[in-house]
């Protein structure tokens, strides 16, 4: 194996509609006939990616921002979220008036629900899932989606030690075991395969991505990436929208 390319989706390797473009596709398998592999790093599960997975080829990934790590299907890497602490959250929530979902690697759902939910839901492209109060009582649970509008996290990072608060959207933050990152789903990666010295490359555009591109030997930000993240990227791309992955892979010759 040449080396190892990781993507963020929304904003990276989807297009405006969160979808994968037909073009990216081919150049992700042809990034894979050329011996590199490929990899999502996402905030989202896998049971929410299966599909993008698919019309992507990409069998490998990150998940909720570190969380879960799988490669070629296989459980690589799990952390979960103490049901104690899932509770205690519930309960602030519940009385501050916001909303949450629960997720683990096969299913997720809403645990409280509010209004937010559709602006959350509908900044990805897809509708909020189905109500659940009392999912996280007997499932494990790797992480949290918190609906709410900043600044509102700022409360639960002083109640909960234990967790990072990652803020994805306007509308909703990660909420995540306290030190996991896509940046250390990739050392997890690389220490399965044995490949600590391997080239890689990550692509992303948002806070989440900041550890993930300071991880890795060739950094990318796309066109449309925060400020922040392009200050640190070996490379900027061109939007997610104009042919970003395809520019960023032919420019180091990957495709």
């Amino acid at each position: 194996m040449k080396g190892f390319v990781f993507f963020d989706l929304d904003g990276t390797l989807l297009n405006g509609e969160s979808k994968v473009d037909v073009a990216t596709a081919k150049a992700i398998q042809t990034l894979k006939n050329n011996g590199y592999e490929p990899f999502i790093a996402t905030g989202r599960s896998s049971a929410e990616t299966r599909d993008i997975m698919e019309s992507a080829n990409i069998h490998s990934g990150i998940f909720m921002n570190g969380q879960v790590v799988l490669y070629q299907g296989k459980l690589v890497y799990s952390s979960e979220i103490p049901t104690e602490t899932v509770k205690k959250f519930h309960q602030m929530v519940k009385e501050d008036g916001y909303g949450f979902t629960a997720y683990n690697e096969k299913e997720f759902y809403l645990v409280e629900s509010t209004d937010g939910a559709k602006d959350a839901y509908g900044f990805i492209h897809t509708n909020p899932p189905a109500l659940n109060a009392d999912f996280y009582i007997d499932n494990p649970i790797n992480m949290l989606l918190f609906i709410c509008l900043p600044p509102a996290e700022e409360k639960y990072k002083e109640a909960f030690a234990n967790l990072d608060f990652l803020r994805n959207t306007p509308y909703s933050v990660d909420v995540i075991s306290k030190g996991n990152s896509k940046a250390e789903g990739i050392k997890r990666f690389l220490e399965y395969l044995n490949q600590e010295d391997a080239e890689t490359y990550a692509f992303g555009d948002g806070p989440n991505d900041i550890e993930m591109l300071q991880a890795v030997t060739h950094p990318v930000a796309m066109g449309n990436a925060i400020p922040v993240l392009k200050e640190l990227a070996e490379f900027i791309t061109t939007n997610n929208t104009d042919n970003g992955i395809i520019n960023g892979l032919k420019y180091y010759g990957l495709i």
